[in-house]
């Protein structure tokens, strides 16, 4: 569980530089360079703490056998394809809106999220009143964090540059508390 909660510690800082970096680089008046100078920076250490943070996060996952949890690895998995290809298609499709990486990182920490409350709960470290509490809240973060990226482009500059904000918080605030229930 260490691992675990260590790799969640992790993608709380990535959040808070990802915060800081979309804050510099993404105001409206900044112009279309998001990776040179200062804004580079910012990226790339966001980069090297949220890949640290998902592999302490993974390896700790791997460690307890699928059949401890309260559902299979496999299917939170496939469950997560067969989301993002729904999620990307009607993006596009429905939609007509531009797919960025965002959206497969809103689903990636989402099953991410999931996998982690199920190996809580199989080490027993969260009852499954406190694991349901920890996957709503990890679906309301998903669900909030989906709305304002679909919005993003569709709201004026300075509003669409809050909205980006918004799935960051949520995320990080929700690992927070996985952090404080898992004590």
């Amino acid at each position: 569980m260490v691992q675990i909660k260590l790799g969640q510690a992790l993608l709380i800082i990535c959040c808070v530089f990802y915060l800081i970096w979309w804050g510099v680089a993404f105001r409206p008046t900044h112009g279309d360079s998001h990776t040179h100078g200062i804004d580079g920076i910012l990226l790339l250490a966001t980069a090297i703490v949220g890949l640290s943070g998902l592999a302490v996060n993974m390896m700790g996952i791997v460690k307890t056998p699928p059949e401890k949890g309260f559902i299979s690895g496999l299917i939170i998995i496939a469950t997560g394809i067969v989301t993002y290809l729904i999620l990307l298609y009607g993006t596009r499709v429905f939609l007509h809106r531009q797919v960025t990486s965002e959206l497969f990182l809103i689903v990636g920490w989402s099953m991410l999220e999931v996998a982690s409350i199920n190996r809580a709960f199989a080490w027993e470290t969260v009852t499954i009143d406190k694991a349901a509490i920890l996957l709503i809240l990890t679906a309301i973060a998903a669900v909030l964090s989906l709305f304002f990226y679909l919005q993003y482009y569709r709201v004026k500059p300075m509003t669409g540059y809050l909205f980006g904000m918004v799935p960051l918080m949520t995320e990080a605030i929700t690992m927070g508390i996985f952090e404080f229930l898992t004590k």
